[in-house]
């Protein structure tokens, strides 16, 4: 069970705070390997081993290492599925397409994707699903045309990542220097959070050691940004990202989010599903996912995220007489009745 780590912020930071709790998790839950990617200037620099990241010297010496300053940071420690621990098969990995230089690290496994995913012009060196899926995401995105990423290419880039998706467990986080793209499975498996990080800073407790850090003396007022793990690393108020959820940061802000959340959202429940919740509570049928996009106006895989999320946490459910999945566009919903008060306390704060 491998775990993920991604940083994005508007100036140029250090991750020492945060790879500091991060290097602990490469122990023996994760003993397959280490990386942390970053970026300089445009090109990227990758460093990772296939040893313990809590063994490593290296590790040790990058936490607090003075050069590594960067808007973007990713990390990765390993826990194999079956494929041999060596330097190749250990992330992140590195490709470069249309002039970027792309890094991914990938948490989960995916069956049959030799079988039915194209990688064109990519191949990968190692033998890890990871790397195999990585050179199909770049592969897609050359072969559908982006050359600029936009909010519709995020939300084809959403679609595309739950069809992945389909094939297994799925988080990842990757990169090609100006965005930093991350991505929950649609099943929760293993968590993916993240926390914004602005002034005035406070004293924060590490979960990975018996440590605080006085964030106001680290850390220059002037940056702000945020910090995704697989598992929150501090006592900060982390926040989960929904099942299927993409979100897309740069420059320490939070741009697109495929279950509609705002930059500056601070509850575990965004508009787009307190607007699905309005809808369907006061509808008094089951309501369909088509009727759910064409009245609040909204894009398909966004309600399909936001709803996936809402049947997870117990406040809706699926027509049991529906022929269809629950992602088809005929699929209807309806809240749970022993949810409803809870819902209607909801939508009023």
């Amino acid at each position: 069970m491998c775990e993920l780590l991604g940083m994005s912020f508007n100036k140029p930071v250090q991750p020492s705070i945060s790879f500091r709790g991060f290097r602990r998790r490469g122990d023996n839950k994760n003993p397959h390997g280490w990386g942390i990617a970053f970026y300089p200037d445009e090109a990227a620099q990758v460093i990772k081993e296939h040893i313990k990241a809590v063994s490593s010297p290296i590790a040790n010496f990058y936490k607090a290492y003075p050069y590594l300053s960067s808007r973007i940071i990713l990390a990765h420690v390993r826990r194999t599925s079956g494929t041999s621990v060596c330097y190749k098969n250990t992330h992140p990995f590195q490709r470069e397409l249309n002039g970027k230089d792309y890094v991914f690290a990938h948490n989960g496994t995916l069956e049959n994707y030799s079988a039915r995913l194209q990688i064109g012009k990519y191949h990968p060196i190692g033998d890890t699903d990871s790397e195999y899926v990585f050179c199909h995401i770049l592969s897609w995105i050359n072969d559908v045309g982006i050359k600029t990423w936009t909010e519709d290419n995020f939300h084809r880039l959403a679609e595309k990542l739950r069809e992945l998706n389909s094939l297994g467990n799925f988080n990842a986080i990757f990169s090609d220097g100006s965005y930093l793209f991350s991505y929950h499975d649609q099943g929760d498996y293993n968590g993916l959070s993240f926390v914004r990080r602005e002034p005035p800073y406070e004293l924060i407790h590490m979960n990975d050691e018996d440590f605080d850090i006085e964030l106001a003396e680290e850390k220059d007022p002037s940056q702000k940004g945020f910090v995704i793990a697989t598992k929150p690393l501090t006592d900060e108020q982390w926040i989960s990202f929904d099942p299927g959820e993409l979100a897309v940061f740069c420059n320490g802000e939070m741009i697109y989010s495929s279950a509609g959340r705002s930059n500056n959202e601070s509850d575990n429940i965004s508009d787009i599903k307190k607007n699905i919740l309005r809808f369907i509570r006061k509808s008094p049928h089951r309501v369909s996912l088509k009727q759910i996009v064409v009245t609040l106006g909204i894009q398909i895989e966004q309600a399909r995220s936001a709803i996936l999320s809402l049947m997870s946490e117990g406040y809706l459910r699926q027509d049991g007489r529906d022929l269809v999945p629950d992602n088809h566009t005929q699929a209807t919903f309806y809240t749970e009745p022993s949810k409803r008060q809870e819902i209607d306390d909801l939508l009023i704060k």
